[in-house]
């Protein structure tokens, strides 16, 4: 699950490409030549323990890593309380100084682009992200990052839970993180709802689970911010559950009691 980020806000790719990608191909991915991860630096790796997490971090970032711990223990108090699911063991999240060292991570296979903010990794259950220098930036992807966790956890341990995430269209994935990580009101989607509806180009949630071209971060937020205000909270994580098992249309008309293309029309309206 690759979280993509900048001082803008902006997400320019798609975790689904990078899973298959590493699912499928890492040998090619890891040796091809002249496609190899560079590493040139040492890192001194320690363990900070919290109540949910082992945080991995290396002595140049411990001020700031402190205050991510208490980042992630309430951003876990937040989504546990809104999904309703509690983790049994604690979680790994490994923290880099800043981008290029995050490159060089071996915690991931294949390379990583600059403009990835974050991964989570289902295989070994472990989150991994850089540090920004921006702490609302580095709050939202660990709180983005951190809803994939709880999407693992809930889909299942390692290859179980990336085979039932596969299984969901992209804008009920990424959506939900970053509805979760944002909420319901964030100017950078209303910028994205408002340029579609002016030029009369706002999906429908067929388009959001068939078409590529519409960018499921943005339209998935705005859409599960909708079903929130209409059906409450509760539902969302019954809605993601249920369309793991049965597929979004079957999901959308058991959980919510509607067509998928009613949601649509009511969304619309």
């Amino acid at each position: 699950m690759e979280k993509c980020s900048s001082k803008s806000g902006l997400m320019v790719s798609l975790w689904l490409v990078v899973l298959l990608l590493l699912a499928l191909a890492p040998a090619a991915l890891a040796q091809y030549f002249g496609r190899n991860k560079v590493q040139y630096e040492h890192f001194d790796f320690r363990v900070m323990h919290t109540d949910h997490f082992d945080i991995y971090y290396y002595p140049a970032e411990e001020e700031v890593t402190r205050d991510a711990a208490r980042m992630a223990e309430r951003w876990y108090a937040r989504h546990s309380r809104e999904m309703s699911h509690q983790f049994d063991l604690k979680k790994p999240i490994i923290f880099y100084a800043d981008q290029p060292d995050f490159l060089q991570t071996t915690a991931i296979m294949g390379m990583l682009s600059e403009g990835t903010g974050g991964v989570t990794e289902p295989l070994k259950d472990r989150v991994v992200l850089p540090f920004t220098g921006w702490y609302r930036e580095n709050d939202h992807v660990l709180g983005h990052e951190l809803v994939h966790a709880f999407q693992f956890d809930i889909m299942g341990k390692g290859g179980a839970g990336l085979a039932g995430m596969q299984r969901l269209p992209l804008w009920m994935v990424e959506g939900m993180a970053e509805y979760y990580s944002l909420g319901s009101t964030d100017p950078h989607t209303a910028m994205w709802i408002r340029d579609a509806m002016l030029f009369d180009d706002l999906p429908t949630v067929k388009d959001l689970t068939t078409k590529a071209r519409y960018f499921p971060y943005r339209y998935g937020q705005a859409l599960y911010a909708f079903i929130d205000g209409r059906w409450g909270n509760d539902v969302i994580i019954r809605l993601f559950t249920a369309a793991s098992k049965v597929g979004p249309d079957a999901a959308i008309d058991s959980i919510l009691g509607v067509s998928s293309d009613t949601l649509s029309i009511l969304w619309h309206q």
